[in-house]
């Protein structure tokens, strides 16, 4: 981009460029910048564009001789009397991070930094229409504006979902409010989004907020996980929205349990010694027909299969009884105890049919398809996970699938990074792979360091908003290449959001836009408790 007919107001002078990726100048006198303001320098005859991401006031009263006189208002006032006017005293210094320049389609960062000394200019609004325009033919979902112009916010939304993201803040900071928004917009595109919701928030995405809610609305489908008592949690959607919650009840088939994924939650829960493992590899895969899908069952005879064809491969005598038993002990508590299996054809709770879930279903229905998780225990929410994706992943394989976009909210219970959780595996595998086969995955967390590193790393589009812990702010800096410095995320605000990556030309500094259905994550006010 050249500079004729673009030079703009001088609003400052570079006095540091310490690097490629930004540089320090100070604003003329009577010039007000915002953080977020835009503003361009040149470089090799070039004009490049750069926002500002820090403002500081500095005093030029700083030799500590002067500072120890500094103990009463009189002196103060001689001081300011005698060295000039406070302006005299006071500067200040912006911090520019550097976007870059557009050369037909493409945007590119300049290899040198910016010459001390360089003039740094306003921007005019159609420079700014110009740099941020969209690249080629893609296609774009609009979720706000850019911050301080009324430029449309544009994610590309191919790269979004099939390059994965990731979206991170700390708890109250609007992670939820912006995730509605994206699978809203994304929803218009007619592929199919699975939601994973461990708080019962998404459900409120059924009731639109605004007339262009309705056809977003009505794509939503609610499916309450388990055997879970959802009586408070309906009675107090129905106060709020003015309309009942409207849901079907799903439950697994045991069957469909992948090997691993059981004998990681029997081991975990009940302990297992090596007969019984050898007679459940056994038995499992010969039961359940090597992983094809199986019909529903009751869990006794299910047992009885798995015992029947895994026997052979316990140890002679007593010891051999006694790990069949022992097996057929542990296998019949989880099935029975879990919430999340159906235990019998036909099997029923507080009236309502439970259903078999169905993955072949989810991906091939342009839908929000909303899994409310939020009855159940941590380790019956990854049991549930682990068995989803792993449908999922082997109906996209198979490509039997379009192209589906998976949002995990809370993804840190899912896929924890110090310790183990079942689920792991599984998102980690869609994490890597899913995307040669069109799964898309959006991870949600309010605790991005204990989040699986190798996981949010495949991330390629990072969505932040304000994050204050400093352990997750360091963790931030590590898995995002473009982010330099994150200490602007801890003055974001709940309307704004800090994009990079894959999905947008230059990290993006955004206001996020209004929701077009209803928001769900509400923190309650004082007197409602009261």
């Amino acid at each position: 981009m050249g500079t004729a007919g673009l030079p703009g107001e001088r609003v400052g002078i570079v006095i540091k460029s310490p690097s490629t990726r930004y540089f320090i100048f100070k604003p003329f006198r009577g010039v007000e910048l915002d953080v977020g303001t835009f503003v361009a320098v040149e470089v090799d005859g070039v004009r490049v564009l750069s926002r500002v991401v820090a403002v500081r006031h500095k005093s030029a009263a700083v030799d500590p001789r002067l500072i120890a006189q500094l103990d009463s208002e009189e002196t103060v006032r001689d001081v300011k009397e005698t060295l000039g006017v406070e302006d005299a005293l006071y500067y200040t210094e912006a911090k520019a991070a550097v976007l870059g320049a557009r050369a037909g389609g493409r945007i590119y960062r300049p290899q040198k930094p910016v010459r001390p000394l360089s003039y740094v200019y306003r921007t005019a609004k159609s420079e700014l229409e110009e740099f941020f325009a969209p690249r080629g033919d893609g296609t774009y979902i609009s979720i706000g504006r850019i911050k301080g112009t009324d430029i449309p916010a544009l994610l590309d939304a191919e790269r979004l979902v099939t390059h994965h993201c990731a979206l991170l803040a700390s708890t109250g900071a609007g992670k939820s409010w912006l995730a509605g928004i994206i699978i809203e917009r994304l929803s218009l595109l007619d592929i199919p989004i699975v939601v994973i919701d461990p708080h019962g928030e998404y459900s409120a995405m059924s009731i639109p907020a605004a007339e262009e809610g309705r056809a977003v609305a009505e794509r939503v489908r609610i499916y309450v996980v388990g055997k879970v008592n959802t009586e408070y949690a309906d009675a107090a959607f129905k106060r709020r929205f003015g309309a009942p919650r409207s849901y079907v009840r799903v439950g697994i088939n045991p069957r469909s349990l992948p090997l691993r994924t059981l004998e990681r939650i029997l081991d975990a829960v009940y302990g297992l010694t090596d007969a019984q493992r050898r007679i459940l590899e056994e038995g499992w895969q010969a039961a359940t027909n090597y992983g094809e899908r199986q019909p529903l069952t009751t869990v006794e005879e299910l047992v009885r299969e798995v015992l029947e064809h895994g026997k052979h491969a316990a140890p002679p005598g007593y010891a051999g009884e006694m790990a069949v038993r022992g097996l057929e002990g542990r296998l019949k508590a989880l099935f029975y105890s879990s919430a999340v299996f159906i235990t019998r054809y036909g099997e029923t709770y507080q009236g309502q049919p439970i259903r078999l879930i169905e993955p072949h279903a989810y991906v091939t229905t342009p839908a929000i398809h909303v899994f409310d998780v939020s009855g159940l225990d941590s380790l019956d929410q990854q049991v549930f996970l682990a068995v989803l994706l792993d449908q999922l992943y082997r109906l996209a394989v198979s490509r039997r699938s379009m192209t589906t976009f998976i949002v995990i909210e809370e993804a840190h219970i899912f896929a924890p990074a110090s310790s183990a959780a079942i689920s792991r595996s599984y998102v980690a595998k869609i994490a890597r792979e899913g995307r040669k086969f069109g799964l898309g995955l959006c991870l949600i967390s309010q605790r991005p360091s204990k989040l699986d590193q190798d996981v949010v790393s495949q991330a390629m589009t990072q969505i932040f908003k304000r994050i204050i812990n400093p352990h997750d702010l360091k963790y931030v800096m590590y898995v995002a290449e473009s982010l330099d410095d994150p200490r602007p995320l801890k003055s974001l605000d709940e309307t704004e959001a800090l994009i990079t990556g894959m999905s947008v030309p230059v990290p993006l500094l955004v206001t996020v836009g209004p929701r077009w259905t209803c928001h769900g994550g509400v923190t309650p006010k004082l007197r409602e408790l009261a």
